[in-house]
């Protein structure tokens, strides 16, 4: 049984015990909103409903909203009891487990807030990601390189092969100066996908072949060239370099720290109680 389902038990069960109510505390709730059979719904049972900031209009809908919900539910849970052998005792009992985990999910997550550490060492990086080398395997091809898209008739185009290829600072410069467009990334690694995906290298059919036969390339679209400069490159199931992965790495050894954080949390209060003979076990 799905936990949403049990959500929605948990709201039949919750109509059910708050709505069936004596004369007496049928009083002290207020007006009677709607009726399923012997079940009554009241002005008090809906308190924290509404938000404090909702308009007049607002405010009636999501009172109505529920009102109709209330009776769909209770409506179903009364024709389930005639239709089907329900065992209360378990629903309860998976009911209540619910509740406990989610009250201490609560608790765990403020203590966790608490007392986590987020600060990571480099160290800690490099660990981390030399012991565990099959997290990082790459599920694309990956690149640091440059590419430049130029009008098809500009004079300066040799001056440019010639920045591409030989790593010239004024590469830079000329792009901003004469590119229709370019992305300069030969220090940084990137998906190849990304970096190719406006240009007609796009259309390269293996791409893996291709990266392990060229470090240049070129072509065009008939209206504008575009130049391709590959500095490194890693494919697809290579382990990711530690640049590439380095904040995922960060964010796995951050939520290491919090599994041992509910765990040892766990060991304390179990711990305490045990030293206080705060429970007992009887056989």
């Amino acid at each position: 049984m799905t936990k949403h389902y049990l959500y929605i038990l948990f709201g039949l069960f919750w109509g059910l015990n708050a709505c069936n109510s004596s004369p007496d505390e049928s009083a002290k709730r207020g007006k009677a909103l709607a009726q399923v059979k012997d079940l009554t719904l009241y002005e008090r049972d809906l308190l924290g409903l509404v938000p404090m900031n909702a308009s007049k209009a607002d405010s009636a809908e999501i009172v109505n909203r529920y009102i109709n919900n209330w009776i769909r539910k209770q409506l179903l849970l009364a024709k389930a009891r005639t239709e089907v052998k329900i065992d209360e005792a378990e629903i309860e009992r998976k009911l209540l487990d619910y509740r406990y985990d989610l009250i201490a999910f609560a608790f765990e997550k403020a203590y966790i807030q608490k007392n986590l550490d987020t600060k990571v060492s480099e160290a800690e990086v490099k660990k981390y990601y030399t012991d565990n080398p099959a997290n990082f395997e790459l599920k694309q091809n990956i690149v640091k390189a440059n590419w430049v898209k130029i009008p098809a008739n500009l004079a300066e185009k040799d001056s440019l092969k010639y920045y591409l290829q030989t790593k010239n600072p004024k590469l830079k410069e000329f792009c901003v100066k004469y590119a229709e467009q370019y992305a300069l990334n030969d220090t940084t690694w990137i998906d190849l996908e990304t970096l190719i995906k406006n240009t007609p290298f796009r259309q390269i059919a293996n791409k893996t072949d291709f990266l392990q036969q060229n470090t240049f390339a070129e072509t065009n679209d008939g209206k504008s060239l575009y130049y391709l400069a590959i500095r490194e490159f890693k494919i697809s199931n290579q382990t990711s370099p530690l640049e590439f992965v380095r904040n995922r790495v960060v964010n796995m050894i951050i939520n290491q720290r919090k599994v041992q954080l509910a765990k040892d949390l766990e060991k304390k209060i179990f711990e305490e109680a045990k030293n206080n003979k705060d429970f007992a076990i009887f056989k």
